[in-house]
């Protein structure tokens, strides 16, 4: 009893001589005769010897749940790779071969995976992968793609397609539905047209949702729903000033909106 208490307490695997010195002296007996009850508890896990002339070693916590343990603690901060992982959990597999260290360490951080306390981290390129505590970001896998959509951006844009209509085309909705009707029903209460911008304010378009606004107004503009006033000289503006206008991509920025043909019921 006193024995099995003394390895829960620690913090280590013990050897035979170790455990005696932490049992009380009136309830110690001979090393020779102790080890025989500890290889029949099973609650005693039997851990290799630190050195070839060291003697065996007892702890209450299999090698497995020491390295969940470390392999959490490890990846709490930062992701790392499992050569990583097995090079710095091995330091405390102390009696352990290097290739029953590689043998103990690999399966656990699957295992982890598999119970969701690990997270695999795929390599963004020909990099290994990594396992973290959280999640990986999306945002370190999309440096390509977003290359590619800038790219594609342009070459539409002439067209008067928005980049906000791409990402809209590829979730498969159609570009600013709901914001599209809010505009056009908004619009029937303000007959002879309002500023662009005014009418972002009075909708309450937040300064991130303004290329879906931007859309959702050439949206209407190319239905035929509204007419738009263009500006008389945007290149006279700052680059700042032009990008608070919305533009269909074509070098044309409007300044104002209104409803025009069967949309045009204006509400006194």
């Amino acid at each position: 009893m006193h024995a099995v208490e003394s390895l829960r307490r620690s913090d280590r695997p013990l050897t035979g001589r170790e455990i005696l010195k932490l049992i009380p002296p009136a309830s110690r007996m001979k090393p020779g005769a102790l080890e025989p009850l500890l290889t029949q508890d099973p609650r005693v896990i039997g851990w290799p010897p630190r050195t070839r002339s060291a003697g065996p070693r007892y702890w209450t916590r299999r090698p497995e749940d020491l390295a969940d343990s470390l392999v959490l603690e490890l990846v709490a901060d930062a992701a790392l790779t499992l050569s990583d992982i097995q090079k710095k959990v091995g330091r405390h597999l102390a009696g352990f071969s290097a290739e029953q260290k590689r043998a103990l360490v690999a399966p656990r951080v699957a295992a982890l995976v598999e119970a969701g306390k690990l997270y695999l981290h795929p390599p963004p390129g020909r990099a290994q992968p990594k396992y973290g505590a959280k999640p990986a970001e999306a945002r370190a896998y999309v440096a390509k793609l977003e290359k590619e959509l800038d790219a594609l951006a342009a070459k539409l844009a002439p067209a008067g397609i928005t980049r906000q209509q791409i990402i809209d085309a590829l979730r498969g909705e159609k570009p600013s539905d709901g914001l599209t009707e809010r505009i056009a029903g908004y619009l029937k209460t303000k007959p002879g047209g309002i500023g662009l911008g005014q009418l972002r304010e009075e909708l309450g378009v937040s300064p991130a949702d303004k290329a879906s606004f931007d859309g959702a107004v050439i949206s209407l503009y190319r239905e035929r729903r509204v007419y738009l006033d263009r500006h008389d000289y945007p290149l006279g503006l700052s680059e700042a000033a032009r990008s608070e206008l919305v533009s269909d991509g074509s070098g044309n920025y409007f300044v104002v909106i209104g409803l025009r043909g069967a949309d045009d019921e204006s509400v006194s």
